[in-house]
């Protein structure tokens, strides 16, 4: 059986994968400028949008992560 409660160290883990997803989203965007194929450009382009989504769901269990250990 699956236990929805996440530990200290699970809670922390997550908080390091944000911050790193975080900071290479900042570089994807940057560098997007750059990019001057146009197949490259819209492979760039979804990898961000990817990232986004990806990133809203860890800060959205990290939050749920939080309350349950607050409780």
């Amino acid at each position: 059986m699956e236990s929805n409660k996440f530990g200290v160290h699970e809670i922390t883990d997550m908080r390091e994968l944000v911050n790193f997803k975080g900071a290479c989203l900042s570089q994807a965007k940057s560098r997007l400028e750059k990019v001057e194929n146009p197949e490259l450009k819209l492979l760039v382009q979804d990898s961000i949008q990817k990232g986004k989504q990806s990133l809203n769901q860890m800060k959205e269990l990290l939050i749920t992560a939080s309350t349950q250990l607050k409780q």
